[in-house]
């Protein structure tokens, strides 16, 4: 009965600290939540109100109107880059991981080295260089330069995770496509492909989670006004003067946090498993 008791009280305790865990990072989230649906009056009231006395939408509607429809530009601008770095470090990274995983490659296993090696470099570091070449190309403030530069970062993380994915899948699956009369491109698009789907969905959230939370590359290689980015756009707003107005900035702040939410929980059910996969064989 004693350890009965006992077993009661500790998850008491595991309980209340989850709570308290949770509201750490959800009354942050829950306050801009907030603060995008109160009028000015109750932004401004004190003591502060955690609950609007009328809830209204006006800095939703608003923030897409201000300086001649610029936020959506911003908005149009992250999800050109986003969809097309993710397609990109998709496809490159899927055909390097089967290569490295499948192919009789020379020296693979020296190559896959070099590719984690990079991962060790310095983000920082390859600025100047990156910029130096951007520039030399004509690439400066274009999608062109953004989506080569997250490409870059991202591609060896995406290598290394698909790799791991197609170390799963049986190596006598392959040869029996093989034998059966398959090509090694219908081998890959048409066998594999489809098997390592947790792994593509890890990567396609770590790339679109990357590329639309990004703010020096993007502040770095487009600081064109018609070139800026969602968080680029916002900052700007915030230290211009749209800096005091707190439910315009919660309002954008907000629907910035939507797509990536949005992709995480279509994702989700592949995320673990493709965090995982290769692990076990």
């Amino acid at each position: 009965m004693g350890r009965v008791v006992a077993n009661l009280k500790e998850e008491k305790v595991k309980f209340v600290l989850n709570i308290m865990a949770a509201s750490f990072f959800l009354l942050p989230f829950f306050w801009i939540v907030s603060t995008s649906l109160k009028k000015a009056s109750d932004i401004t009231s004190y003591p502060p109100k955690w609950i609007p006395t009328k809830f209204t939408f006006e800095n939703y509607s608003n923030i897409f109107q201000i300086e001649g429809g610029k936020f959506s530009l911003f908005i149009t601008n992250s999800i050109i880059l986003t969809i097309s770095t993710v397609l990109v470090v998709i496809l490159v990274g899927a055909l390097a991981g089967y290569g490295l995983s499948k192919l009789n490659i020379p020296l693979k296993n020296v190559i896959m080295t070099l590719i984690l090696i990079t991962l060790m470099i310095p983000f920082h570091g390859l600025l100047i260089p990156l910029f130096s070449i951007m520039n030399d190309l004509n690439l400066m403030n274009t999608h062109m330069a953004l989506v080569l530069v997250y490409v870059t970062f991202q591609l060896p993380f995406a290598v290394f995770m698909l790799k791991n994915s197609f170390d799963s899948i049986p190596s006598s699956l392959r040869e029996a496509a093989m034998i059966d009369g398959s090509s090694e491109f219908q081998n890959f698009f048409k066998v594999s492909l489809p098997l390592v789907w947790p792994g593509l969905a890890t990567v396609a959230i770590f790339s679109a989670y990357t590329t639309w939370n990004d703010f020096l590359i993007a502040l770095v290689f487009a600081n064109s006004q018609n070139m800026r980015t969602l968080n680029v756009g916002l900052t700007n707003m915030a230290i211009g003067q749209y800096g005091t107005d707190w439910g315009l900035l919660s309002a954008g702040s907000i629907i910035s946090f939507i797509p990536i939410i949005l992709l995480f929980l279509f994702l989700q059910k592949y995320f673990i498993s493709g965090l995982t996969s290769g692990a076990v064989k």
